[in-house]
């Protein structure tokens, strides 16, 4: 498998060449046809999705993976045009002249991509990688064989072999990537895996963008509503079964008010049961998440469960825990899963002591104050966040979306993808004249004088 990572590099960086940039048009009319072909196949790959999580629900696969990507898709195609075109301005310093930044392809570029939105996080960094120019190598999740192998026959029929290529496999494919020359490595993943990822790359000099996770918070200040409210939270966190990297892990609210969250959180949650409700990826997602709830049960923490019929054995009820032990898996590590940790408060300045130091991927805060709640939100910490909301920013394509810290680094969607994917190459053309002299010795009392003026 690895020489067949080595061949599709290979042919995909023979046909890169900074005199045959695909032209903007031919950007366009690819992306074009990446969208009529997700149109075209939309059963076909909402079958191979729910086949690989057995089931997902399929309002979440429309809307989560397709409905994103087209969204995405459409944005780019517009503003194109716009991001590709030099960007020209006149200067008079150090010498009169013209600037210009010139927007270039960073050459091969490989995709690393996860299982929990096959689709989604695979296509949507590969859409701003090809608006850019370059050529892609991608590398599919093992644990969605279905979706990768329904996604590389799309992608077989809408690109050239020289264009886009897809390798599958285990950790040893994924690993044959990541220590190739590349133009940039593009990794969404865990923590973990994500410091491997960048130390290989660091081999070879290139260039990565992590997204990451993290135990992201959300907090309901004293002026939030358990009615109005805890939809929204229960939403984001039982959302593909949790399985989501901006989900929020846990959720901060007024000691006194415990109960009332706890009740309508269960009462949006019974919301999914069970057509709306997705399984775990496969059992060894299900028995870990099993296990963190049997470590905090043991370590007397209130469980409360959303009662209602399963899609299928391969699924976990949505649950609530109260207060676990605060050396419980389920304090430490990022869920991802069905699970949401209900944290008490007294005083919310006791939230920002407790989340000090975090670099989660996301935050969110609610209030009834929309204002009061964007200044809280703004003391902490997050590569992104939301106010009387969860994971919607993440769908807005003119915001960038990326981690800081643990939850990684770099960004994309819309504008920012485009330009994670491309070089900016500074050009500067000096403007005829006695300009230059100025700079070579032996300097002149002109020049001299000019230099002294400078430092002013």
């Amino acid at each position: 498998m690895t020489g067949a990572v080595r061949d599709a590099h290979a042919r995909l960086r023979g046909a890169f060449s900074l005199d045959d940039v695909p032209p903007v048009a031919a950007r366009i009319a690819r992306l074009e046809r990446l969208g009529a072909a997700l149109r075209a196949r939309r059963a076909e790959l909402i079958a191979a999705i729910g086949s690989d999580f057995g089931p997902r629900a399929e309002s979440e696969t429309m809307t989560a993976e397709l409905a994103f990507l087209l969204t995405g898709l459409r944005h780019t195609i517009r503003h194109l045009p716009g991001w590709s075109r030099p960007r020209t301005r006149r200067v008079l310093q150090p010498v009169p002249g013209r600037t210009d930044i010139w927007t270039e392809p960073k050459g091969v570029v490989g995709i690393l991509s996860p299982w929990n939105y096959p689709l989604q996080l695979a296509l949507m960094p590969l859409i701003s990688a090809v608006a850019a120019g370059n050529r892609v190598l991608l590398k599919p999740s093992e644990r969605t064989p279905a979706t990768a192998t329904a996604m590389a026959s799309l992608i077989e029929e809408v690109f050239p072999p020289d264009e886009v290529a897809v390798v599958t496999g285990g950790p040893e494919v994924a690993q044959a990537v990541t220590d190739l020359p590349l133009g940039h490595l593009f990794f969404t993943g865990s923590t973990e895996t994500g410091r491997k990822v960048a130390q290989a790359a660091a081999r070879t000099l290139t260039p990565v963008t992590l997204e990451l996770g993290g135990r992201s918070p959300a907090v309901a200040l004293p002026g939030a509503s358990p009615k109005d409210h805890a939809p929204m939270i229960a939403w984001g966190a039982w959302l593909n079964a949790g399985q989501t990297c901006v989900a929020p892990n846990h959720v901060w609210v007024p000691q006194a008010d415990v109960a009332r969250w706890v009740d309508a959180l269960c009462g949006a949650a019974r919301g999914f049961l069970p057509d709306d409700y997705s399984a775990m990826i496969d059992a060894t997602a299900m028995a870990r998440i099993e296990r963190l709830i049997a470590e905090a049960r043991a370590g007397g923490a209130a469980i409360h469960v959303a009662e209602g019929e399963l899609p299928s054995e391969g699924s976990i009820a949505p649950t609530i825990v109260v207060d676990p032990p605060a050396d419980s898996a389920l304090m430490t590590e990022e869920i991802f899963g069905p699970v949401l940790v209900v944290l008490s408060y007294c005083d919310p300045e006791a939230v920002l002591r407790a989340e000090a130091g975090a670099t989660p991927l996301a935050a969110y805060v609610f209030d009834t104050d929309a204002a009061r709640a964007r200044r809280f939100l703004a003391r902490l910490r997050s590569g992104g966040g939301a106010v009387n909301a969860t994971v919607l920013h993440l769908a807005a394509h003119d915001l960038p979306f990326g981690g800081i810290g643990e939850s990684g680094h770099g960004a994309y969607h819309g504008h920012r993808g485009f330009r994670e994917f491309s070089h900016e190459r500074a050009v500067f053309t000096a403007l005829r004249g006695p300009w230059l002299k100025l700079l070579l010795p032996p300097y002149s009392p002109v020049a001299r004088r000019i230099f002294r003026r400078m430092t002013d």
